[in-house]
């Protein structure tokens, strides 16, 4: 029979050589792949988003490198004297729940490559009895092994969940660490001195059932001869969550070192100061927008990780306008302009900067922006330029104004940069009443303070001006002022002082009445007082130089987001999220059985949750349940009722499931005050 003959019909492949692609790698190229790849500003946003999030992974590599040094030399030693109480390291981490995820795996990730691969996490929502602990610890500890051992030819047995124990945690381990010459496989020939100690991470010591954590530190401690267990508890409080959770006879069996790790404030502000305030990341937050993150921060959950993610919606949400924005960089944007359609040059001109930019010119110059996209872009690229030139100008001189007005009493701008940011982005900072009153407190600054301020200024032109000529004219005016100071003679001031008929025989009244007759004479400035004034004077020149506010640039919006809209999207309205599914479900369903012209209407097709929420908006305080289910029968089933005294029992069925998934959401109640009866736990239709 030919090759290609076949009794029953079929297709015949005849390979040449070539292979087909794996499952996996199309379902790879298939999520890899997005819709906007090939546009220009998504390009730009992923590029500037993998930038930065290199910049953050190595700054978290370098900010919890201290701590993790500490620890694992901690678990290092905690066993080479002999020990009667088990080593235990309170890690007290902050109350910025979101970000503890990472500073654990990082933990175990290092306590696994350096000291031990017998590490077991426990979290407190599956442990809620000592019996889910134990086994949930002996099941990681031994699969862990077995994983290890998996690729040589020993046994590995499965252990089932009612096996788990500490008897036999305490066989396998033995058998793991059993005498040289016993064991059959050479693998598992080790000496004592070999020994790995235990490491149970609890992530959430909080979250623990006080009870179940008592009596596992019992049990542990009876087995610490033959199982060396540390523990990590996680404290996100103080330590006296801990004191509060373990009684003096439990707390006696385990010895307690504290380790502090670095608070989220802190956290945040070296992300904001060392990568979204530097040259390398020109997308900005305006002050509205801002502003709503850093309160979400503040005042909601304390969490990094979720101000990166909002900065990151943030950032998507600002370069998804258009190929215009992909000029949000410091380079290429001669070659970006050139690129850009008659349509992104459109978009361009959409922007409400572009208004005022067509106002200032002349009659002939707004015909040529608005018709010759030649001339458009050479003016496009100037306003681009110039604000390129403003950003690292601006970031380095709000620094420079925070190192003056940082420690003055009140802070009126604020103690952070961050405080200074959100001014300078809001408004011009220089005309303000709080920058008034700071230069007023620094009139009264002593010759040290100022110096030690004047000094640190002048290093940080230095290593961030790049070689600029403003850099260099800045520091050599400050160096002559410093010199100035430096070079002025402290027996002057005594000298005008005791001119001024000042007695140390003065009472304090009288010294008093001495100095507010001063205070009231316009007596001449001495050495010191005019150079401090010119300092000051010279400084507020370069504030307000380089201090503008982004809105007196033209096309500022390519690089600052001010979007307040984004609050919806970032901060959920959770309650009137599900009243609107529960009052209307065609706004979610979008079925047409579904679809109501008010309010008020009842439809029987609605889903049952829906038809007994509506029911219970018509009712008072308390609601009776039969009354309750007469009213859901006469809408679901109108004819059960009239014909039929008694309720179906699949109709009382799906009644009873729509009462508990609405007691589950929190909007009734199960009450004693009467009979049959649910309290309402919500105010108002």
């Amino acid at each position: 029979m030919a090759a290609t003959v076949s009794v029953s019909k079929g297709v015949f492949v005849f390979k040449n050589g070539a292979k087909a692609a794996s499952k996996k790698s199309r379902t790879k190229d298939k999520r890899t792949q997005s819709l906007y790849c090939d546009s220009l500003w998504y390009k730009t946003y992923k590029s500037l988003w993998e930038s930065i999030e290199t910049q953050i992974q190595e700054l978290n590599n370098a900010m919890f490198s201290n701590i993790l040094c500490s620890l694992v030399n901690f678990l290092k030693n905690c066993y080479k004297d002999t020990v009667s109480e088990i080593p235990a390291a309170a890690l007290l981490t902050g109350i910025n729940m979101p970000d503890h995820s990472v500073q654990f795996k990082t933990l175990k990730k290092e306590i696994k490559r350096s000291i031990t691969p017998h590490v077991v996490t426990l979290s407190g929502e599956d442990c809620h009895s000592l019996k889910y602990l134990v086994e949930i610890m002996v099941n990681q500890l031994v699969k862990s092994e077995q994983l290890i051992d998996e690729d040589s030819d020993s046994d590995t047995r499965q252990i089932k969940k009612s096996q788990c124990s500490f008897t036999l945690l305490q066989a396998w381990y033995e058998e793991l660490y059993q005498p040289p010459g016993t064991a059959n496989s050479p693998k598992k020939q080790k000496t004592k001195h070999n020994k790995n100690i235990i490491v149970v991470i609890i992530p959430d010591f909080e979250n623990f059932a006080p009870k179940v954590l008592q009596d596992f530190i019992q049990i542990a401690s009876s087995y610490l001869n033959v199982l060396p267990f540390v523990f990590v508890f996680g404290v996100a409080t103080s330590l006296n969550a801990v004191h509060r959770s373990l009684p003096c006879y439990v707390s006696s069996r385990i010895n307690i070192q504290v380790f502090h790790s670095t608070p989220s404030t802190v956290y945040l502000n070296n992300i904001l100061e060392n990568i979204l305030f530097s040259r390398q990341c020109p997308f900005h937050l305006g002050g509205k927008v801002f502003n709503l993150f850093t309160d979400i921060f503040l005042f909601y959950d304390l969490s990094v990780s979720g101000f990166i993610q909002n900065f990151k919606y943030a950032m998507l949400e600002h370069f998804c306008y258009g190929n215009v924005m992909a000029l949000c960089q410091r380079k290429h944007i001669k070659q970006i302009i050139s690129d850009f359609s008659h349509d992104d040059l459109e978009n361009a001109r959409r922007l409400m900067s572009f208004r005022k930019l067509v106002e200032s010119e002349s009659p002939e110059a707004r015909i040529a922006l608005l018709t010759d996209d030649n001339y458009f872009r050479n003016v496009l690229l100037r306003e681009v330029r110039k604000i390129v030139a403003y950003l690292p100008n601006l970031h380095l001189f709000l620094r420079c104004l925070h190192v003056l007005v940082g420690d003055l009493p009140k802070a009126p701008l604020g103690k952070q940069v961050r405080e200074l940011y959100a001014c300078a982005v809001s408004r011009n900072i220089t005309k303000s009443q709080e920058y008034k009153e700071c230069f007023q407190l620094l009139a009264f600054q002593s010759r040290d303070e100022l110096c030690n301020k004047v000094k640190r200024i002048t290093d940080l032109i230095v290593n961030n001006s790049e070689g600029l000529e403003v850099g260099r004219v800045i520091t050599d005016r400050l160096n002559r002022f410093l010199d100035n100071l430096h070079n002025l003679d402290q027996e002057e001031d005594e000298n005008e002082v005791a001119q001024e008929g000042i007695s140390e025989l003065m009472g304090r009244l009288q010294l008093r009445e001495k100095l507010l007759q001063m205070s009231k004479q316009n007596k001449p400035m001495n050495k010191y007082e005019k150079i401090r004034s010119g300092l000051l004077n010279f400084l507020s020149e370069q504030f307000e130089i380089y201090l503008q506010e982004p809105t007196d640039f033209h096309f500022h919006e390519i690089f600052f987001f001010n979007d307040i809209s984004v609050q919806t999207h970032i901060i959920g309205s959770h309650r009137a999220a599900i009243h609107t599914a529960l009052n209307d479900p065609h706004v979610y369903l979008q079925c047409p059985c579904c679809e109501i012209a008010t309010d008020s209407v009842i439809l029987p097709s609605m889903p049952d949750i829906s038809i007994v929420y509506k029911l219970h908006l018509e009712c008072g305080k308390m609601i009776n349940l039969y009354d309750w289910l007469q009213s859901f029968l006469s809408i679901v089933d109108p004819q059960e009722t009239e014909d039929n005294p008694k309720v179906s029992p699949q109709l009382q069925a799906r009644f009873t499931q729509a009462v508990a998934e609405l007691e589950y959401l929190g909007f009734i109640k199960s009450s004693k005050r009467k009979t049959d009866h649910v309290a309402r736990l919500t105010w108002g239709g």
